[in-house]
């Protein structure tokens, strides 16, 4: 059988179990009697081991063979593994993901397995570990059974495969998972460490569960070739030897009978329909058909928005209702593709664990992570392009923001600096924001820094304050690290944090308090494919500004301008605004007549656009530029319009960022 059309899917899958064993194996490190995550890690070892031996990479199958046999350690060990065993483990999984990168690109396994494999027998021979555990016998089981229990509820579960599955091995652990998802597997037949050499047709399983005992066997049902399964709860009353007689037989008598005993009719393999379609309700699909899908989602949006145009100029009541039916119904439609192609900002949370976990050791801080919000969602797109900025900050955060264990205490702080992930949803943006409680950002020291890089002159470093220093950090090329290292100081984080958060249409900014720390935020479009915007009109020219930014709108007519500084000015009750022609601000031909302003929100910045004509509130499907294009001038995007034309989105915060270049004394 040609396996490699499931490449892509094992890829997808082996990269998600390597993502699940990093941030587990951290886990454990810190919390060694966290009993669900050490299944967690099992679990994924096991899956990932069948999956590569199965499309033939046995070199990624036999290193995650050996990871079991010290995965094994963490069951024996209730004070966890050493730091040096973690350190191991981490690089078998550095290695693995490697691997899998090669098999993407190349097609061929190009791992060397035998060094790795050296160094974990060489934990396990060092362990000090009881002997090598036994299959536990019923009766055994059972001892363990009432020692595990703790006064919980607790379930037998006997499952039958068919006499002719091909794989019981895989069949028992996906029995042994199943239970999982109901409660704890206190103890199981077979073993964890016994399933690539288990050949029977019968698997036994006591859980501590709260879970109906019928929902309990209609999921064991649901794992292929389980021809029967019965649950039955255990009495822990009484003694060990007491116990429920289905569990307490040495001989598979008992478990023959509680099968042959269920109430319900026998079922064959497709007597788990039910359990099994809802296993399977979660389906793969290309990103490419996604974005396909949102394409031409988009068009539909396109096309309707010129029917309503056309609709609008008919006095037909029976279109005019047909009409907003096709409204509803495909602005439902729009929705649920968003939908579709929205996924938890916790695909990018989980890498930084294990970051902080090797900078700390590296940098020689005691750090803790804090992640909320991992639930909050965002379009695929901007996601994917998420995590490079957000590394950028965790790393400025742990060199320059959290001071070692010792210059803490002396500043009255905890040994332990504490670095906070947080996302939410803040109308229709994200806000993602990385906090640490350092030493903050010390205005005189980042002026000093600009002065020796030539960015500032001496005379102006009076001048700098928390706000100026802020936006110093933001300059391209600077830092305040004397000397470059592997982790920071090469002078393009924060100016590549910003250019990545504005190509992405959000924004980055930074604030901070002298020795109580920093908090710096990301705030991002829930969508890069659709958005709102208002549509105005300059020399004729069609300009999308995105609604998000738009505070308000005027008449020219109604407020003086002035000139300051050779820059005009719009003077309102609430402010002084600089005054921009957009049309001749993006390059085009100078606007001769303006009436109207749209007051534009860029980060801190408000901006007045003169434009000719306020067209009105319109969803936009957006294109990207040509390079060339959407880096010479301030425009992020284009969206075809109902009537055929091209609107070009306007980018807010290079036109603020022009401002600050031409006129440097406005922009403060």
């Amino acid at each position: 059988m040609d396996i490699s059309e499931y490449l892509p899917m094992f890829l997808a899958e082996a990269r998600e179990h390597l993502q699940e064993l990093n941030l587990a194996v951290v886990r454990v490190e810190e919390s060694p009697d966290d009993r669900a995550t050490i299944d967690e890690i099992f679990r994924a070892a096991h899956s990932l081991k069948g999956m590569s031996a199965t499309m033939g990479f046995p070199h990624m199958a036999a290193l995650t063979h050996k990871m079991e046999d010290v995965f094994e350690l963490f069951k024996q060990r209730t004070e966890g593994l050493s730091r040096e065993s973690i350190d191991v483990l981490l690089e078998c999984l550095d290695a693995l993901s490697a691997a899998i990168e090669v098999i993407d690109v190349e097609g061929v396994e190009k791992l060397d397995e035998a060094p790795l494999v050296h160094r974990l027998e060489a934990l396990i021979r060092s362990a000090d570990e009881a002997a090598p555990a036994t299959a536990p016998t019923r009766a055994t089981a059972l001892v363990e059974v009432v020692e595990k229990a703790n006064g919980r509820r607790v379930v037998h579960v006997a499952a039958r495969l068919a006499p002719d599955s091909p794989m019981p091995s895989i069949r028992a652990f996906q029995l042994i998972a199943a239970g999982g998802d109901h409660g704890e597997v206190l103890v199981s037949i077979p073993a964890d460490h016994e399933l690539d050499g288990f050949t029977e047709f019968l698997v036994e399983i006591w859980i501590a569960t709260d879970h109906e005992d019928d929902v309990v066997r209609t999921s064991a049902l649901g794992v292929p070739e389980v021809i029967e399964a019965a649950v039955v709860e255990l009495s822990l009353e009484e003694s060990p030897a007491a116990v429920t007689p289905v569990s307490a037989v040495e001989s598979s008598d008992s478990a023959d009978a509680a099968l042959a005993s269920t109430d319900e009719p026998a079922q064959a393999a497709g007597g788990g329909n039910t359990s099994h379609r809802k296993a399977s309700a979660m389906v793969r699909v290309d990103a490419e058909r996604l974005d396909q899908l949102m394409h031409l989602m988009g068009e539909l949006v396109v096309r309707r928005s010129t029917v309503e145009s056309y609709a609008s100029q008919v006095e037909m009541p029976d279109l005019q209702h047909a009409m907003q039916e096709l409204t509803r119904a495909s602005q439902a439609l729009q929705h649920m593709v968003m939908k579709v192609r929205m996924i938890p900002v916790e695909a990018v949370f989980l890498r930084f664990p294990r970051l902080v976990r090797d900078l700390s050791s590296k940098l020689e801080k005691q750090v803790e992570l804090v992640l909320t919000g991992q639930d909050t969602e965002l379009d695929r797109t901007v996601v994917d392009a998420l995590g490079d900025p957000l590394v950028h900050l965790v790393r400025n955060s742990l060199d320059h923001g959290l001071e070692p264990a010792a210059e803490r205490l002396a500043a009255g702080k905890p040994a332990t600096g504490i670095i906070e992930i947080s996302a939410y949803h803040a109308g229709g943006n994200v806000v993602i924001s990385v906090r640490d409680d350092g030493r903050g950002i010390d205005p005189a020291r980042v002026a000093r820094k600009a002065v020796e890089r030539g960015i500032i002159s001496e005379d102006a470093i009076d001048t700098i304050d928390m706000a100026h220093a802020i936006e110093l950090l933001f300059a391209a090329g600077f830092t305040t690290v004397d000397q470059a290292s592997d982790i920071s100081g090469r002078g393009v984080g924060m100016d590549a944090v910003r250019t990545s958060v504005r190509e992405l249409g959000g924004e980055a900014t930074l604030t901070s308090e002298q020795g109580r720390g920093t908090v710096a935020q990301i705030r991002l479009p829930l969508t890069l494919a659709i958005m709102s915007a208002l549509i105005v009109e300059s020399d004729g020219i069609p300009f999308a500004i995105p609604l998000d930014r738009v505070e308000r709108t005027l008449r020219l007519s109604d407020h003086p301008v002035r000139s300051v500084a050779g820059a005009p000015m719009l003077m309102l009750r609430d402010g002084v605004l600089p005054l921009l022609d957009l049309a001749g601000s993006l390059g085009y031909p100078p606007s001769l007549g303006a009436t109207h302003a749209v007051v534009a929100r860029a980060g801190d910045v408000r901006l007045a656009l003169a434009v000719d004509q306020l067209v009105g509130q319109r969803e936009l499907v957006t294109r990207p530029l040509p390079g060339e294009v959407g880096h010479a001038v301030a425009l992020s995007g284009g969206a075809v319009l109902s009537n055929g034309e091209i609107a070009l989105i306007v980018d807010c915060d290079a036109l603020a960022d022009s401002v600050g270049a031409r006129h440097p004394q406005l922009a403060a």
